[in-house]
């Protein structure tokens, strides 16, 4: 299934799975509210885009970071 078929339901839990895997937190940790999500999704921007793009915002570390400077993979 694309992007651009995912109900909002479905493109909130892919932004939530991939905040979870990549920063450790999910959008109710992070304060993300339904409409900033609504105008991701309606401006075509994929979960994965978000996710690093809020991340990138907001100078949250990846977890692979905390991974590679504590020697776990």
């Amino acid at each position: 299934m694309s992007d651009e078929n995912l109900s909002f339901i479905d493109y909130w839990n892919r932004v939530d799975a991939f905040m979870g895997e990549t920063y450790g937190i999910d959008t109710w940790d992070a304060g993300i509210e339904a409409d900033e999500l609504a105008a991701a999704q309606d401006n075509y921007i994929s979960p994965e885009d978000f996710v690093l793009s809020f991340g990138e915002k907001y100078g949250l570390t990846p977890l692979s970071e905390f991974r590679a400077n504590w020697g776990r993979s």
